[in-house]
């Protein structure tokens, strides 16, 4: 009897908290080129994205900095719990962009809410033309 309560207790422990993964998994996304349009895609597993800003209202789960690179994160689709971000844009200037997703993962009946917070970096060179 005590070794069946110690598993069932080992399974509800294991499924008390949401834990988010990424692809892609490392830390570093493709390089971009000066005035070149730039594509990635970053999706977000483990349970539904959640984002809110303090006065309720959906926001985007993730910033770029610096902010006037020339790209820009948006969702994937309209879906309204996305796990799905894009980075677009055309990059103005070279130097190292880094893209922080960081939100909140919807719980269950038997799980409770998780965060993530994940940085990548994009290494933006100069176009093969410029001086």
């Amino acid at each position: 009897m005590g070794k069946i309560f110690f598993v069932l207790s080992l399974l509800l422990l294991s499924a008390c908290s949401l834990q988010a993964e990424f692809t892609p998994e490392g830390e570093i996304l493709n390089d971009a080129i000066v005035g070149t349009p730039y594509y990635s895609q970053i999706n977000i597993f483990g349970g539904i994205v959640l984002s809110y800003d303090i006065y309720g209202k959906q926001v985007i789960v993730g910033d770029i900095h610096p902010d006037n690179s020339g790209l820009h994160l948006q969702y994937c689709d309209d879906d309204e719990f996305n796990n799905c971000i894009q980075i677009r844009g055309i990059p103005t200037k070279a130097g190292i962009v880094k893209v922080r997703v960081h939100g909140g993962l919807g719980g269950g009946m038997l799980s409770k809410s998780g965060e993530f917070d994940k940085t990548y970096t994009i290494t933006v060179k100069d176009s093969e033309g410029s001086s």
